[in-house]
């Protein structure tokens, strides 16, 4: 990566690398961070950290321009202080590197950026395979890069900086209290990182860095090769703060005993480092937390960011409460949950109260009237032998012309959810059910999905079904699709389903299939499922392309338990065409 023109791109001492540097008034909108400069000639004045955003029509016009670029901002949680937004093109992402440059933007938040000088880009190390487009998307660079961007990684400095200040990576030693310290610290690691950078990134700052194993920081990246280079930009705006601004993590004291800020507050350290560390509070805290920390070292808290200044290098929080301890399911599922703005409370009373409060519930007559009745259907669920609610059921008969008629069919959920309800808002804030190892966080009441729109066998159910005319090879020769009414006459399980299709004559014996309606035998549901020249077919022409064939091993030589089941691929599939009808 050496090439013969070098040349020394200094940037005045104590600015961080991207951002100018801002002076405002002394203690106007200070946050706990800030203390008083011991330099007389800077008495008055602070220096900010991060750059002041833009004005939003000054943001509104570059993007029009074409000056300035948005993106969800994707922070490395491996590296954090690696950060990437997408490419307006499409092609390499866009590399924004350390805190600074990210300017308080948090993962997940929709952000404005500007790119950086061609001269400030980062230099990524070509590979023999051209690969390192796939690795900038991949969020995981080598480390083995050239480039002033990534001196961090390599000097002991690194540990100094206030990327890493902010990023909580040191442990409780390090000062955690000095605005003015910071600011200090600023000036002598852009002295450090002004001069040169081993060529791989040391972990040891200690080892000695000799000229041979030493590159310039600054090369001529115009006789770089294009795709030597992947663009560099900053923050200047925030459009959405996509995330929570809340975090998992542990309190401890301040260092410092002697400060101010111990009497005031403590310090939160978020389990995931690419959040800051925050001051909280210490009414927030436990009444005895001060005087017994050890206690409380092992305890899992949630902190919510409330504010962060421009001139300060922690952000400002507010302590929600406390979970529980550390590696316990429930502490950590709520913990996990609330990061990602997970709403598992229950549902309120005026959400339940838009539900029918009667049970049974039985179907209105005038729904009838505007619904194809189905009941008389050999119609059945597969799902999980232990799912309890079952919001899609299968249908498939042949024809006197030898053809097939299939049909998928959905449960109604909007017949109960009135546009406008505050069953409708709450659904339309929580926008999906989350399924979890140990739980599920439901979208809807359980009262809906488990009862009133759940297809449970052997009785009526408002629907909305998809029903296809198919040839034995698969063609589509007719299609509808509207509201019904529905009568499942069984509960499969994906077992009984896999096992129809693979033997097709051998009848599953009756003390091993779930209840089957007296309307239907346990033939009737078997051919539906097997038919040779039905279902087979229909299997064979919804099956994956041979370039998807060629891109992973057959199934022979998968594991068993990674060999996909044809009767979920056969619903799956079947499900995918319906709601392709739908829209």
């Amino acid at each position: 990566m050496s090439h013969p023109d070098y040349r020394m791109n200094l940037r005045p001492l104590g600015t961080p690398r991207g951002v100018s540097t801002v002076a405002g008034p002394h203690d106007i909108g200070a946050s706990p961070g800030d203390k008083k400069s011991k330099n007389k000639s800077t008495r008055g004045k602070k220096k900010s950290i991060f750059e002041t955003y833009m004005f939003k029509e000054d943001v509104s016009e570059g993007l029009k321009r074409g000056t300035l670029i948005q993106g969800v901002l994707r922070i490395n949680p491996k590296k954090f202080h690696e950060a990437f937004i997408p490419s307006p093109d499409g092609d390499r992402d866009i590399f924004i590197d350390g805190v600074v440059a990210r300017n308080r933007a948090l993962n997940g938040d929709l952000v404005v950026v500007k790119l950086l000088p061609e001269e400030q880009w980062k230099v990524v190390k070509p590979e023999n395979n051209d690969k390192e487009t796939e690795a900038a998307y991949e969020s995981d660079i080598p480390e083995e890069l050239c480039g002033h961007h990534l001196l961090q990684q390599s000097l002991k400095s690194y540990n100094d900086s206030p990327d890493v200040i902010i990023e909580a990576q040191f442990d409780g030693s390090d000062s955690e209290d000095g605005h003015g310290i910071t600011q200090n610290v600023l000036v002598d690691g852009v002295k450090k990182l002004s001069v040169c950078v081993s060529e791989k990134g040391r972990e040891d700052g200690d080892a000695p860095v000799t000229r041979d194993e030493t590159t310039c920081i600054s090369q001529d990246t115009r006789a770089l090769p294009e795709k030597s280079l992947q663009r560099s930009a900053k923050v200047v705006y925030i459009l959405e703060k996509k995330h929570s601004r809340a975090a998992t993590g542990f309190l401890k004291l301040l260092a410092d005993k002697n400060s101010e800020l111990f009497k005031k507050y403590a310090l939160f350290s978020p389990s995931d480092h690419r959040v800051p560390r925050i001051y909280v509070p210490l009414k927030d805290c436990p009444q005895d937390f001060v005087a017994r920390p050890k206690d409380y070292a092992n305890t899992l808290f949630i902190c919510r960011i409330v504010d962060w200044k421009e001139d300060c290098s922690f952000a400002l929080g507010q302590l929600a409460k406390s979970l529980g301890q550390a590696g316990e399911i429930e502490p950590e599922t709520e913990g996990i949950l609330t990061e990602y703005g997970v709403d598992f409370s229950d549902f309120s009373s005026e959400v339940l109260e838009c539900l029918p409060q009667g049970l049974p519930w039985t179907i209105p007559p005038e729904e009838f009237n505007k619904r194809r009745d189905l009941r008389k259907d050999c119609i059945f669920t597969i799902d999980p032998s232990t799912a309890r609610d079952l919001d899609d059921a299968l249908s498939c008969k042949p024809l006197a012309d030898g053809n097939f008629e299939v049909g998928v069919h959905i449960a109604d959920v909007s017949y109960f959810v009135p546009e406008g309800s505050d069953l409708d808002k709450v659904a339309a804030e929580r926008a999906t059910s989350v399924y979890l190892v140990q739980k599920v966080v439901p979208m809807l009441p359980r009262l809906l999905c488990e009862e009133l729109c759940s297809l449970n066998p052997m009785s009526d159910k408002l629907t909305f079904s998809v029903i296809w005319t198919l040839t034995p090879e698969g063609k589509i020769l007719d299609e509808w699709f509207g509201r019904t009414i529905i009568c499942s006459c069984t509960k499969l399980s994906y077992e009984h389903a896999q096992s129809m299709i693979e033997s097709p004559t051998e009848k599953i014996p009756a003390k091993e299939l779930p209840p089957i309606s007296p309307e239907h035998s346990s033939e009737e549901v078997h051919q539906a499922n097997a038919d040779k020249d039905g279902t087979a077919h229909l299997q064979a022409s919804h099956s994956p392309s041979a370039e998807d064939a060629e891109a992973q091993p057959s199934t022979e030589e998968r594991p068993p338990e990674t060999r996909p089941s044809r009767a979920v691929y056969w619903k799956q599939s079947l499900k995918e065409q319906a709601t392709q009808l739908q829209i």
